[in-house]
């Protein structure tokens, strides 16, 4: 049974999700300008925006809880609940002007995510998931799909540049494994598999503000996510996810990844 703390909390990440669309999509008609940041990777003054937005409600409204931001960082990161904050996931889509970029909001509760929120500001779609609950979009329930072979399984990953040397072999032999292969879907990839139109997802250089929001998401709609060892995915993990609709796959899909 879900508790009634937890139904307030679920009620105030979407009165965040729809303050991050609202921020959002005020400039979705001006080409915005981008910096890179210290990794190489792009961020534009509406990131960091939307994120201090955030970051102002939830200490407003939660000034005994932490947070951890893709921009800004982590502000004691150490309480029991913490919030965790992607404004806008998928930077480059959103400079393109591709509308697979959205908003990714964690609650996690001892480092483990309890609560997650995709939010697409283009589309107009949310999906919701929260432990003990089945997860929605736009408030109706999602389930993944069966697929317990992975040669006919279709594969979503970001982008091929993020992967490094060590990490390419991998990639490749996910590509030979499978049937298809999506590129550069962001976190609308991660709803997909949730949604069961996309079978199994795998990506590198993640880290918690990218992958924490899906874990509730995709386990609340019957499927699984990791990191590449098979382990579960806090707020300590690593930065390699994979996520399957079906857990066959995902079993399978680790051996790929484990192969020399």
């Amino acid at each position: 049974m879900v508790s009634s703390e937890f139904i307030e909390l679920a009620g105030f990440a979407n009165r965040l999700a729809d303050a991050a669309r609202a921020c959002i999509r005020e400039f979705a008609d001006v080409a915005p300008e981008a910096i890179s940041k210290g990794d190489g990777s792009p961020v534009t003054a509406v990131d960091r925006a939307v994120e201090d937005r955030l970051r102002e409600l939830i200490c407003e409204t939660y000034p005994g809880h932490g947070i951890v931001g893709e921009e800004r960082g982590a502000t004691s990161a150490d309480k029991e609940l913490v919030w965790v904050i992607d404004p806008i996931d998928g930077t480059l889509p959103f400079l393109a002007g591709f509308p697979v970029y959205g908003t990714l909001l964690a609650l996690v509760r001892g480092g483990v995510p309890v609560l997650g929120v995709i939010d697409m500001p283009t589309t107009g779609e949310r999906w919701e998931g929260c432990q003990g609950l089945p997860s929605t979009r736009n408030g109706k329930p999602v389930r993944v799909r069966a697929c317990d072979d992975l040669s006919v399984a279709l594969m979503s990953t970001s982008n091929p540049d993020f992967y490094g040397p060590s990490d390419r072999p991998a990639l490749d032999r996910m590509r030979a494994a499978t049937r298809w292969t999506v590129y550069g879907g962001s976190c609308m990839a991660y709803a997909q598999i949730a949604s069961g139109r996309i079978d199994v997802g795998i990506d590198v250089d993640f880290d918690p503000t990218d992958y924490l929001a899906l874990v509730p998401v995709i386990a609340g709609a019957g499927g699984v996510i990791t990191d590449w060892d098979g382990n579960a995915l806090t707020l300590r993990s690593g930065d390699r996810l994979i996520a399957a609709g079906d857990r066959r796959t995902h079993l399978k899909g680790l051996a790929v990844l484990a192969a020399n």
